[in-house]
């Protein structure tokens, strides 16, 4: 049971937490509006990282930046509705670097520093460095790439 002391407390720290929210570095508030649990807990991650490190002109992170971004470790989280949260829907990139594993899945690099990985083994997409490619986010919490013959295979970010 909660005595009065220790609810008043809490309720002053909640008031003091909510009085400095104003200020909040324009890192965490580039996460806030982040629509995807994921997404927005590793974006707060990288942010408080930026912040810590003290790293001066550091872009803070970005929809775009966290668009595909899992963790294998990340717990459920409590869904917050009454926050207005982005999602993006697809984003665009270069790719710098490709490569087939042994499998013949295809890694790709983007000039965003993104590294993708082909999901669908019986799919052989036409991509070649140098490409332009949309990613789009699909059904279930999974993301397609389709190349110029219209062909599409599903991918995964790795980094």
């Amino acid at each position: 049971m909660i005595s009065f002391k220790t609810g008043a407390f809490a309720g002053a720290l909640m008031m003091s937490a909510l009085a400095g929210a104003a200020d909040l570095p324009p890192q965490l508030e580039a996460c806030a509006s982040l629509r995807r649990d994921t997404e927005r807990l590793l974006c707060y991650d990288k942010a408080v990282a930026q912040i810590r490190s003290g790293a001066a002109g550091v872009p803070a992170p970005s929809a775009e930046n966290m668009f595909g971004a899992n963790s294998d470790i990340v717990g459920k989280k409590e869904r917050q509705d009454d926050v207005k949260r982005e999602e993006l829907k697809q984003i665009g990139g270069t790719v710098t670097s490709l490569h087939r594993g042994d499998d013949g899945m295809m890694r790709l690099t983007l000039d965003n520093g993104q590294v993708w990985r082909q999901q669908d083994s019986d799919v052989q997409l036409m991509v070649a460095e140098g490409d332009k490619i949309t990613i789009v986010r699909a059904a279930m919490g999974t993301f397609r790439i389709t190349d110029k013959s219209g062909r599409f295979a599903r991918f995964k970010r790795v980094r």
